[in-house]
């Protein structure tokens, strides 16, 4: 399977169409069961991969428009006691030392926190000088 997802030469995704069906048609039902499960299997590991890169583009995507308005230092700063450089690595999903570098669940809760007081602090000014 992972030599047809690496080709993009359709005369040979044929050819490993065919052996690919060739060799599963020569299992036995047991077998055949056994590749079926490690398929789905595999198949939900990327879905689930592709659910958590989806999930970071949806944060960067999200804030896009207010990073413009306050100040994404003193987030991290203030909140998370990290610098400037920690906050962007993971909500732009960078990769560090080999590995992704996102957020934990807490982080999330955390950040959704700030950004809530940023509001809260806005509209009270807001209505202090209106």
């Amino acid at each position: 399977m992972q030599k047809l997802h690496n080709t993009s030469n359709e005369k040979e995704k044929e050819e490993i169409k065919k052996e690919i069906l060739s060799q599963f048609s020569s299992l036995d039902e047991f077998e055949k069961e056994i590749v079926r499960k490690e398929f789905l299997k595999g198949l939900d590991e990327k879905f689930k991969e592709a659910d958590n890169v989806l999930e970071k583009v949806d944060i960067a995507l999200n804030i896009s428009e207010i990073s413009k308005y306050i100040s994404l230092s003193q987030i991290s700063s203030v909140y998370f006691g990290k610098s400037k450089e920690w906050l962007y690595q993971r909500i732009k999903g960078y990769s560090i030392n080999g590995k992704r570098a996102e957020f934990s669940e807490s982080d999330r809760k955390k950040f959704s926190t700030a950004l809530e007081d940023i509001s809260r602090m806005a509209h009270e000014t807001s209505l202090r000088i209106a």
